[in-house]
């Protein structure tokens, strides 16, 4: 079946005006979209640090540690400060102090592992907190003249 000019021409103004319709329609939801997302969206220069550490990472390596063996367990310290003044404890309040604070260790498990009592154990981890303190405290001084 053969249309005339006319059909021809109507079907295709209702064509055209269809497509018209449907690319504003397009048009507009597109603009929504970009509307809501620009609502959501926050420069990066106006974050504040603590969120914008969100969506950052840190890369760490072995060598950024320091690396101590006690019982058994290795132990990663990455301050050099406390590792000099852990370094200059003798090997068994060293061991104390890295047990009680880094492994969580009570006073009664370090006791039985090194076998002491109790009490050996608080008056050592006393003593080393005391002589890592003036020493980091000298450190520290040191530094600042």
């Amino acid at each position: 079946m053969e249309l005339s000019s006319s059909q021809q021409k109507t079907i295709q103004h209702q064509y055209d005006a269809f497509a018209k319709k449907t690319l504003a329609g397009e048009a507009k939801n597109y603009l929504m979209e970009l509307a809501k997302q620009s609502s959501r969206e926050v420069c990066f220069s106006e974050l504040k640090e603590n969120e914008l550490n969100k969506f950052s990472t840190l890369d760490e390596y072995s060598s950024d540690y320091y690396n101590h063996t006690v019982a058994g367990y290795d132990v990663y310290v990455k301050d050099d400060l406390l590792n000099e003044a852990l370094n200059i404890l003798p090997v068994r309040k060293r061991e104390i102090i890295l047990l009680s604070y880094f492994l969580d260790m009570s006073d009664e498990e370090i006791g039985a592992m090194m076998n002491v009592v109790r009490s050996t154990v608080f008056r050592h981890r006393k003593n080393a907190l005391a002589k890592m303190k003036k020493f980091m405290e000298e450190k520290k001084n040191d530094e600042h003249k």
